[in-house]
């Protein structure tokens, strides 16, 4: 008697619920029946392809030119690692500075250059102007600090040098 209570008042809610399932259970069964029927194509065009001699060729020729191509890219990653390290040992960071070296002659003629390399190693290069004669210098940098002592403009340069570098 219980049950028959129960399903007087909750009968049309199980109906209902029992119909959706039923509903949901349907799409869910169709949307799988169309994707079956796309991957069942596919399988027959590719079969059809498979026997076809000039697709084979095809096929193996594209994949002859993918490893060819692979090969390539490693010989250009090998070269472009091969110019890095070069470039890194190239003078790649000018800095000039000209100055008036003695009190007695202008135009600012005399003038320091640094240039360092990837690694903070390179020279400075400084020449005096003066009226009656003219000194050049050359004093190696090692590691972003040069070796000799160096004037005020000198280090000017260096500092520029190291921070571009």
């Amino acid at each position: 008697m219980i049950t028959g209570v129960f399903f007087l008042h909750y009968g049309l809610y199980i109906v209902a619920a029992a119909a959706f399932l039923g509903l949901l259970s349907s799409l869910l069964a169709i949307s799988t029946l169309v994707k079956l029927a796309g991957l069942y194509r596919a399988n027959r065009l590719l079969l059809r392809l498979a026997r076809d001699p000039a697709f084979i060729a095809n096929i193996e020729q594209l994949s002859g030119d993918l490893e060819n191509l692979s090969r390539r890219v490693d010989a250009l990653s090998g070269e472009q690692e091969q110019l890095g390290r070069l470039l890194r040992k190239c003078a790649r960071t000018p800095v000039l500075k000209r100055f008036t070296a003695f009190p007695d002659v202008g135009g600012d003629l005399s003038f320091s250059l640094a240039l360092l390399d990837g690694e903070g190693n390179g020279v400075i290069l400084t020449s005096l102007y003066g009226r009656d004669e003219s000194r050049t210098y050359a004093k190696q940098v090692t590691a972003g600090a040069a070796i000799n002592r160096i004037s005020n403009e000198e280090e000017e340069v260096l500092r520029a040098a190291r921070r571009q570098s």
